[in-house]
């Protein structure tokens, strides 16, 4: 069982997996906002991160395909009526791992998605000349993370940054090394095919400022999308849950009440 945080009381809940050496802190101010308080709100953090399991098999564990399994065993455990799915970042790709979505899942959101497919590759979808080594480094240097942060977040905020550092670093070192192994491996997973068989409402989210992953790759996809069209939130980069927290959970909060009904 991961670790995780359940706030609010409903039989519709709304489950957030974070992303790559974030931790279910990414949520804290997303989970707080008043258009998400009439559910269930249930962050998890993944292994390797926050609270949860270390790996003594990182090469099983910590590839997409073990990181989905372990979600899936989650959320086996759910026992509200009703749930829908929300990932940022690497928790899109591990949503998009899952070959077959629970009875009770009604919905997927997706923010800053990056799936990849028969056709799409990691370096297909990622900005031309911005390296994101540091990603899927055991220990890569402060610099590297500053600059991958520098990505990720918008906002000149220094404190969010600072935390997100700190997790970062908190987060077991095998688990980047492990999964930037795994992604150097052929893709056997079409993730975008997984989605649209699963036939659930999907809303794909990015930030206006995002400066990590080129917003239209997945225009063509086939992927179906919630309101025809992808969003994008104003002033917000690639974790736009740590820069406009009320613009997503405003987001989330219409997604839900179609997707409860």
């Amino acid at each position: 069982m991961l670790n995780y945080r359940k706030t609010g009381h409903s039989q519709s809940a709304i489950i957030f997996v974070h992303g790559n050496s974030q931790s279910l802190h990414t949520w804290d101010s997303v989970v707080i906002q008043n258009a998400l308080q009439k559910y269930m709100l249930i962050a998890v953090d993944l292994p390797g991160h926050g609270l949860s399991f270390r790996s003594n098999n990182p090469d099983a564990d910590y590839t997409t395909k073990g990181l989905a399994a372990h979600l899936n065993a989650f959320l086996a455990q759910i026992h509200e009526k009703e749930f829908i799915l929300v990932g940022t970042s690497l928790g899109t790709s591990i949503i998009g791992e899952m070959k077959a979505f629970p009875p009770n899942c009604k919905g997927i959101f997706l923010c800053g998605a990056m799936l990849t497919s028969g056709s799409i590759t990691v370096k297909d979808m990622i900005q031309p000349g911005v390296s994101v080594a540091a990603a899927f480094k055991a220990t890569p240097a402060d610099d590297e993370i500053d600059f991958l942060i520098g990505h990720f977040i918008f906002k000149d905020n220094q404190p969010i940054k600072d935390h997100y550092k700190m997790v970062f670093k908190k987060t077991d070192p095998q688990f980047r090394a492990a999964l930037g192994n795994s992604l150097r491996m052929p893709n056997t997973t079409d993730k975008i095919a997984n989605l649209i068989a699963a036939n659930l409402p999907i809303t794909v989210a990015y930030g206006s400022e995002e400066r990590l992953i080129q917003t239209d790759y997945l225009e063509q996809s086939g992927l179906p999308k919630w309101r025809n069209k992808i969003f994008k939130i104003p002033e917000a980069g690639h974790c736009i849950e740590l820069d406009q927290p009320a613009a997503l959970a405003m987001l989330i909060g219409a997604f839900a009440s179609d997707c409860f009904r």
